[in-house]
C-alpha cells in the first residue's frame, strides 16, 4: 500500500502579449510622468487615474484566473491527499492510545517494583528518608535496567550511611547533632547536602553561643558600658536566628532597642 502518483507533465510557459504591453505601458507611462494637472483639468486628472487603475486592475484579475486554472490540479490532488491523511491519522491515534496504555501499565508495574525493593532494603532509614525526594524519573524509563535502579539505590543508602557517620564524628552535642541530621533529610534531594548541613548545624550553634553570651552578661556591665564614653566602631551585620520564649524575645527586643541596635528581616 502506496500512493502512486504519475508523471508530472512540465507546463509551458503562459502566453501572452507581454512585449506589446510592456512598450506600449511604458510609453503612457513617460506622458503621465511630464504631465501637470491645473485647477481647470483636474477632471482629466481624476478619469485618468481611473483608467489606469481599471487597466493595473484588469492585468491582476487575469493573473489570478490563470494561476487558479494552473493551480486546479493540484487543488484537487491536495484536497484528495488531506482526506486520506485524515483516515491514517484516525489509525495512528488508536494504535498510539494502545501503545501509550500498554507504556504506562508497565511503568506502575516498574514503580511497584522499584518501591518494593526500597522498602526491603531503606532499612532504618525508612522514617526519616521521603522517597519522592530520592526518586528518579529516569528509573521508568524502558533502557533504564532494574538492576541499573537497584544500584542507585544502594548507593543512595551507603552514602547516607557514610553522612549520618560524618555528622556523629562531627558533633558531639546531641542537639547540634539532630539539628544537621533533620537538616540533612529534608535536603537529601541536593547534591552538597552533607556540606550544607554542617553549615546549618555550626550557623545553629554560633548564634546560640552568641545568644548566651547576651544573657551571662552581668547587668552592672551592661549598665557601665552604656554609661561611659565609647569609641566609634564599625558597623558590622550579623544574620542569625532565635528560640525561645516569648518573654526571652521581649526581652531581646527591649535589649536590642536600648542599646540602638538596629535589626532588620533577613531575605
Amino acid at each position: 500500500m502506496e500512493l502512486q502518483v504519475s508523471e508530472i507533465q512540465a507546463l509551458e510557459p503562459v502566453r501572452f502579449n507581454y512585449e506589446e504591453l510592456k512598450a506600449s505601458l511604458t510609453e503612457k507611462v513617460e506622458t503621465y510622468k511630464n504631465l501637470v494637472y491645473t485647477e481647470d483639468n483636474i477632471k482629466d486628472a481624476k478619469a485618468d487615474r481611473a483608467l489606469l487603475n481599471k487597466l493595473g486592475k484588469a492585468i491582476n484579475d487575469e493573473k489570478i484566473r490563470v494561476k487558479n486554472a494552473l493551480l486546479a490540479p493540484y487543488a484537487d490532488f491536495e484536497a484528495k491527499c488531506k482526506e486520506l491523511i485524515e483516515i491514517v491519522t484516525i489509525a495512528t491515534e488508536n494504535v498510539d492510545t494502545q501503545i501509550k496504555a500498554f507504556e504506562k501499565v508497565q511503568s506502575d508495574e516498574k514503580e511497584k517494583q522499584i518501591l518494593m525493593y526500597w522498602i526491603e532494603n531503606v532499612g532504618e532509614y525508612q522514617e526519616l528518608i521521603d522517597v519522592d525526594l530520592i526518586f528518579n524519573k529516569q528509573w521508568l524509563n524502558k533502557s533504564y535496567s532494574m538492576s541499573k535502579v537497584e544500584g542507585d539505590i544502594k548507593h543512595i543508602l551507603e552514602k547516607t550511611r557514610l553522612d549520618m557517620q560524618t555528622l556523629d564524628v562531627q558533633f558531639e552535642d546531641e542537639t547540634l547533632k539532630k539539628q544537621a541530621k533533620d537538616f540533612y533529610f529534608k535536603n537529601i534531594n541536593q547534591s552538597s547536602v552533607l556540606s550544607l548541613s554542617i553549615q546549618e548545624a555550626m550557623r545553629i550553634k554560633e548564634t546560640t553561643e552568641k545568644l548566651k553570651a547576651i544573657e551571662n552578661t552581668p547587668q552592672q556591665a551592661k549598665e557601665e558600658t552604656t554609661t561611659q564614653p565609647q569609641q566609634e566602631e564599625k558597623i558590622i551585620q550579623l544574620d542569625f536566628r532565635v528560640w525561645g520564649t516569648q518573654t526571652q524575645l521581649m526581652n531581646l527586643k527591649q535589649f536590642l532597642k536600648e542599646n540602638n541596635i538596629k535589626v532588620g528581616r533577613v531575605e
